[in-house]
């Protein structure tokens, strides 16, 4: 079934965000189609709710390390397990400067987003003009967008309510981008999701280091669509020679390590170990399933199958493939 046959929910259809988690309602315009997002309970997204374990002293100067002379950009999300590790401490933090943070949408609203340099509002103007509630206090978002702050709104158009908005460059991008990609006769404009929208906009400004927060692409939904297209253009700067930054929470660009790996009954992350002396279906790391007793029911029956005759299992096999 591809995309376009897809069943969409009927009127209201209470979900997941694909990217927090949280519960939220579909929106639809006049002909049916999913336009975005409602949030049911934003109060939910208040600052108790996150878990927010700062990334640890050695961590924090890994990551010094890696930016040292590079043009380096932090994409930050909604999503609670990682959007407040990005670096809002770092003292070089500026516009047009070496490190820069963007943010999106509402963001501003809580309090652990700190610093920023650019933002970005890529919804149509009925989106972001609607009134919406955190608890029982309405959102200023349409308000705090109309502010004047001297550092750029990356918006469809430029709006003459909004001071500081910038129309986002987006066929100087698909052309620079994806003028090769071809849908039949036309130009593919391959955009899922509002994190592939600053990535295209970081690799169009030259950033040589791209770190991604709070956009763990966890959620069912995601890998219809939006997970995906952001891997896509994650590929695209990798492939020019752009260095990328994901935390351990975040699910894009990982997976089994195919052959080595195997799929077994649960998913194994890329670069966890494996041994000679099990099959390697059975070898899931700490962390990943750990606790589910149906995946550890079904790991014991694999660990004690019987070996088939005329088999023996090569423990050596791994010394033999590093003489080759």
């Amino acid at each position: 079934m591809g995309l376009l046959d897809m069943p969409l929910y009927g009127d209201g259809q209470i979900t997941k965000c694909p990217t927090c988690g949280y519960n939220v309602r579909m929106r639809y315009n006049d002909r049916g189609h999913a336009i975005g997002y409602e949030s049911l309970s934003l109060n939910l997204m208040d600052t108790e709710m996150f878990a927010f374990n700062k990334p640890s002293p050695q961590v924090e100067r890994y990551l010094r390390r890696e930016r040292n002379g590079k043009k380096t950009v932090a994409l930050v999300g909604f999503a609670p397990g990682s959007c407040a590790l990005a670096p809002y401490n770092e003292p070089n933090v500026k516009l047009g400067g070496n490190l820069e943070i963007w943010g999106l949408n509402e963001e501003h609203e809580w309090e652990w987003f700190k610093v920023w340099t650019r933002w970005f509002q890529l919804h149509p103007k009925s989106s972001f003009t609607r009134k919406r509630k955190r608890g029982n206090e309405l959102l200023r978002h349409y308000e705090w967008l109309q502010e004047k702050r001297d550092k750029p709104i990356y918006m469809q158009f430029k709006y003459s309510e909004i001071p500081d908005s910038v129309e986002y460059p987006l066929e100087d991008i698909v052309q620079k981008y994806l003028g090769k990609l071809r849908r039949g006769d036309k130009i593919s404009r391959y955009f899922t999701n509002s994190l592939s929208y600053l990535i295209a906009m970081a690799l169009y400004e030259g950033f040589q280091r791209i770190e991604i927060y709070g956009f763990e692409m966890a959620h069912n939904t995601e890998y219809v669509s939006q997970k995906a297209n952001a891997e896509f253009w994650l590929g695209i700067a990798l492939g020019r020679g752009i260095e990328v930054y994901l935390p351990d929470e975040c699910s894009m660009l990982a997976g089994p390590l195919y052959a080595y790996q195997g799929q077994g009954p649960r998913n194994l992350m890329e670069g966890s170990h494996y041994d000679d002396d099990k099959p390697r279906d059975c070898q899931i790391p700490g962390g990943v399933g750990a606790g589910d007793s149906e995946a550890e029911r079904i790991l014991a029956k694999i660990r004690n199958r019987p070996t088939p005759p005329g088999v023996q299992r090569n423990t050596k096999s791994s010394k033999r493939r590093n003489k080759h």
